[in-house]
């Protein structure tokens, strides 16, 4: 069959088949790496005519960066000795631009076995390449994403946990004080209050990157709230930092803390302060943006914040972990790794994100993404006053300091250690004048489902409800007070006292 002239394809029609080929690039090189043949497809890929490319070295088709490695060189040696290169990577154009391509050079030899040639085919597959950057990039973005939530999980609960105890070592510094005169003692005491407040601040950050630090959203207009935050910025920054602000007015309104917004930018312009070495720039910004399914998924009107400085950058491996807890670039006592944790929970918590681009050597730029709100806030209601007080928590010893202060301020008090109780207690003993229970307890019923139930058999009974985080507090339990751990006896006086 090989033989019939139906199969003999003469150089003319060999030339006409491969010219119809318009996807590929395909020519011949001599064993020098000389162009000595050029297609169609070729022309169209790569942008030379047939005239402008015969002769040239195919190294003309290299980047510069790949020229100075020596690939090209590699390529020949490889397919002469080894009868075969394959190859991904970027390639240009004539007019200098970069496409990436799938090559493959082959042996060309006669019929007697001599190596007369190469044979080279590119393909453009920047399209493709594209694609699959895209879905690594959102693979990266996921797998983090599921990182941050899993070390969220765990921080949220350690520091539930922590602020129970301090807590009861706060509370029973508060009664100590209360029972002596002695100054020794006094000053023991006041220490005691100092360590547990300082400690109260750690958990509070770990529970912003939890997003389980209650937060008091407001409707605020950014570019007021920006603008008198610039002075404080300042206040934080060496002499010889230069910050320059670009704050439209008029920027539409979004739902935030506004203390926690301002914890959140003071965090930033800390971290760009200790990037930059003697003079630099940091420069705070915020613009109007719509996202499209962008940042694990976010949808709407924004107002992007950004602030960017010119510091020494974040090399890319340090960067994917700059928001977990506790992860710092800083030198050993220089900071607790906590202050962009604080940043990434405070975005997430509010309904949007913060993201970070960084390079080695010429700074970077973070950017907190806040959805805009137009709803109107709603204030709490007030609650009649009190006088005997059902207590409800699970901490055998948090109950006892919580009783011994309830009644140090008058109160005459109930204590149960679950919802079940709680609830044989109050039928037992109504009326009861106000409830005062943890979230979060045992035995399947939490302090919210509690005061629900307690509250259809009393609707004005006043409840004030406590906790260490808790996901209900951002929905059902807005409708209840609520009293963030760990609790002093002041915050516990002052909380009772505006329900009374």
């Amino acid at each position: 069959m090989a033989d019939h002239p139906a199969f003999q394809l003469s150089s003319e029609n060999y030339e006409v088949l491969v010219n119809a080929v318009v996807d590929y690039a395909i020519y011949m090189l001599d064993l020098n790496g000389h162009v000595i043949s050029w297609n169609v497809g070729a022309e169209r890929i790569k942008g030379y005519s047939r005239e402008e490319i015969l002769g040239e070295h195919f190294s003309c088709f290299f980047t510069e960066e790949d020229r100075l490695g020596g690939k090209p060189d590699l390529a020949l040696n490889t397919a002469k000795n080894g009868g075969r290169f394959q190859d991904e990577g970027w390639r240009l154009r004539k007019d200098g631009t970069r496409f990436w391509a799938l090559t493959v050079l082959d042996a060309v030899y006669d019929r007697q076995g001599r190596l007369i040639g190469l044979a080279k085919i590119t393909r453009d597959i920047t399209e493709r390449h594209e694609a699959q950057q895209r879905l690594n990039e959102a693979r990266e973005q996921l797998l983090q994403s599921q990182k941050l939530e899993a070390l969220g999980q765990l921080t949220g609960g350690l520091a539930h946990d922590f602020n129970n105890l301090l807590t009861i070592i706060r509370g029973a510094a508060d009664l100590g004080s209360r029972k002596t005169t002695d100054a020794g003692l006094l000053r023991q005491f006041e220490a005691i209050r100092n360590a547990a407040d300082h400690g109260s601040n750690i958990t509070r950050q770990l529970l912003a990157f939890a997003r389980r630090e209650p937060l008091r959203p407001q409707i605020i207009g950014p570019s007021e709230t920006l603008r008198s935050t610039v002075q404080l910025l300042r206040q934080s920054l060496r002499s010889e930092l230069q910050l320059t602000c670009d704050i439209p007015s008029g920027l539409p309104s979004i739902e935030v803390d506004p203390s926690q917004l301002e914890l959140s930018l003071l965090n930033l312009a800390v971290n760009a302060r200790d990037a930059i070495t003697g003079a630099g720039t940091i420069h705070l910004s915020a613009t109007c943006c719509e996202l499209h399914d962008q940042y694990d998924g976010l949808q709407g009107n924004f107002v992007a914040i950004s602030l960017r400085d010119n510091g020494c950058g974040i090399s890319p491996e340090f960067a994917q972990r700059v928001f977990e807890p506790f992860f710092t670039t800083k030198q050993f006592g220089q900071g607790t790794g906590l202050g962009l944790s604080q940043v990434y929970g405070f975005a997430k918590q509010s309904g949007g994100d913060v993201r970070l681009h960084s390079e080695p050597g010429k700074g970077t730029t973070v950017t907190l993404y806040l959805p805009t709100r137009t709803r109107p806030d709603i204030d709490a209601t007030d609650q009649p006053a009190a006088k005997h007080i059902l207590l409800v928590e699970d901490d055998v010893n948090l109950a006892q300091v919580c009783k011994d202060m309830l009644e140090m301020m008058g109160f005459q008090v109930t204590l149960a250690h679950d919802a079940a109780t709680a609830m044989q207690t109050f039928n037992q003993l109504l009326p009861v004048d106000l409830l005062f229970s943890d979230i979060r307890m045992p035995g399947g019923t939490n302090g919210l489902e509690l005061a629900n139930r307690i509250r259809q058999r009393q609707p004005e009974l006043p409840v004030l409800l406590t906790t260490g985080f808790s996901e209900a507090q951002r929905s059902e339990a807005l409708i209840y007070p609520l009293l963030n751990k760990p609790y002093t006896y002041e915050s516990l006086s002052q909380a009772i006292s505006e329900l009374l």
